[in-house]
């Protein structure tokens, strides 16, 4: 390109155009942490959701604002503890730690640079001791401190009596959508696309995630949490024949 003055009056609006783009777009960190919050909701069993939120509550009591990304911090846990608090059993917690191990958060900032961390980098189990040692990135901690925050209603101890991860979810869920608003009805309405993709199950119809999931999470909802929610499903006329299935609204219930 020639530079003239039209040229360069061109450029430089570009420029502008993408620095307004770019500063109207989530940060790069904000996106990874919204992908490591869903990620940790959708894609882990209970014993790893059951680790990663009390992980949370213990580096909540550490100093992280002035510690860099890349630095590693040593957590010493009370065993005992650990395991009465998150109601699992020992071998149950180190085949946890082992896959939490073997799980890797993959980095890409705005250079395009990529940068992989490991979710638990080390931990050490020493049989007749009462301690854990399990390592941490601290941009791996900084979100999971991050979970706890964004589902702050959730009480810890009670998340660890549900015995189903599909619970957790839900639970997770629901208070997302009780924080979205604002003196209005806690509602959302969620196809089955959408109830597949939040699940992680690839059910061939509603009525399998009904009978499968919503009723199952919900029973133990009403029985171990304070906090539930009632569901209607709508339908759709298809022409001849059954309606079918559109979308189901799920409304929140604190007790």
């Amino acid at each position: 390109m020639i530079p003239t003055q039209k040229n360069i009056a061109k450029l430089q609006a570009e420029k502008r155009a993408r620095k307004h783009e770019t500063a109207r777009r989530p940060g790069v960190h904000s996106k990874i942490a919204d992908n490591f919050i869903e990620s940790a909701i959708t894609h882990s069993n209970i014993s790893a959701l059951k680790t990663i939120y009390y992980l949370s509550t213990i580096l909540t009591e550490e100093d992280l604002e002035h510690k860099q990304d890349q630095e590693i911090i040593k957590l010493t846990i009370d065993k005992r503890q650990t395991l009465h608090y998150t109601e699992m059993t020992a071998p149950t917690l180190i085949r946890t730690a082992r896959q939490m191990q073997e799980t890797s958060i993959t980095f890409v900032d705005e250079d395009e640079v990529i940068e992989g961390m490991a979710l638990v980098p080390r931990y050490r189990f020493v049989p007749n001791r009462n301690t854990i040692e399990i390592d941490l990135y601290v941009r791996i901690a900084r979100m999971i401190v991050a979970v706890k925050k964004q589902y702050t209603h959730m009480n810890i101890k009670e998340l660890m009596h549900l015995k189903k991860a599909h619970s957790i979810r839900m639970l997770a869920l629901l208070n997302l959508i009780a924080k979205d608003v604002d003196g209005s009805e806690k509602t959302r309405y969620m196809t089955l696309e959408e109830l597949q993709a939040f699940f992680g199950v690839h059910y061939a119809n509603w009525n399998e995630v009904e009978r499968k999931i919503i009723r199952q999470v919900k029973d133990e909802l009403d029985t171990h949490a304070s906090r539930s929610f009632v569901y209607e499903a709508e339908y759709e006329s298809l022409g001849k024949g059954r309606p079918g299935f559109k979308r189901v609204q799920i409304v929140v219930i604190d007790r």
